[in-house]
């Protein structure tokens, strides 16, 4: 639990009025099993006298990051699929692992972890072994015998694109040694235990969308790759390749790399459309 010194503590409450647990009775300065873990506490505290159960207390800076400069940012990022044959160093791989500190959670119990993947061996391993579980995939649901049984199911999917779709697929894959992981030097997986509730798939891609902005502001380019989380599933057959433990799944998977390519225009793409009430 966090620790409330009330040596120092000047009863101001703002600790116990942004806890959204009601965790902490400042009177005796105990916090209680109540709580989440969110650190609200040891940010708000102006006497530094709350110290969190991780860590130590570190001072804020001022933020010269304005409005304008993040939306610069953001319309600069791209999904890189053309990397340079150049190793990402292990430091700044772990350099992206550690920001995540800072990243917030839907469920706010932080089960996540990360499997970096930066040998070329393992990367290349993990790129034939989504291409194989796809095509599989694209087999099964195409075949004569399971698609009207889906079709049935599913009316409105379309079973003829499938097809044309894995036909491409396989084709592609013959001119192309690098579809899914696009010859990028390193990749980022994020997994978890299985879960029901959703919650974890939300974290791993609240993560994963952290790191992408703070890879880009490092001269680094990323890619969501949706192909290696559907490929995995829930069954966590391929899991020991990537040191991921047998219980856990892949909920976000991202690439990384220095880029091959520089943008030089903003991509107008329509906003989402919005319902005020």
């Amino acid at each position: 639990m966090p620790i409330i010194d009330l040596n120092n503590c000047t009863r101001c409450l703002k600790c116990v009025k942004d806890c959204p647990a009601f965790a902490i009775t400042i009177e005796t300065g105990v916090i209680s099993k109540n709580c989440i873990h969110c650190g609200h506490c040891v940010a708000i505290c102006p006497e530094a006298t709350v110290f969190p159960d991780h860590g130590e207390i570190v001072p804020l800076r001022p933020n010269p990051v304005t409005a304008e400069d993040f939306s610069l940012l953001s319309a600069g990022l791209r999904s890189c699929r053309n990397y340079q044959l150049k190793e990402v160093p292990e430091e700044m791989l772990l350099q992206l692992v550690a920001n995540l500190r800072h990243a917030p959670s839907a469920s706010n119990t932080r089960q996540l972890e990360v499997a970096i993947v930066h040998t070329p061996e393992k990367v290349q391993l993990l790129n034939h072994l989504t291409e194989e579980s796809l095509i599989a995939l694209f087999s099964l649901v195409t075949s004569p015998f399971v698609s009207p049984f889906i079709k049935l199911f599913s009316p409105k999917l379309d079973i003829q694109k499938l097809r044309r779709y894995k036909k491409s697929f396989i084709r592609r894959r013959k001119e192309n040694t690098s579809m899914i992981c696009h010859h990028a030097p390193a990749l980022l997986l994020f997994h978890g235990p299985v879960s029901k509730t959703g919650m974890l798939e939300a974290d791993a891609n609240i993560w994963a969308t952290y790191t992408t902005l703070y890879a880009h502001s490092m001269g680094l380019a990323t890619c969501f790759i949706g192909f290696i989380v559907k490929a995995f599933g829930k069954s966590g057959k391929h899991n020991h390749h990537f040191g991921i433990p047998p219980g856990n799944r892949i909920y976000a998977s991202l690439v990384v790399g220095y880029p091959k390519v520089k943008y030089k225009q903003e991509c107008s793409r329509e906003s989402p459309a919005v319902t005020m009430v």
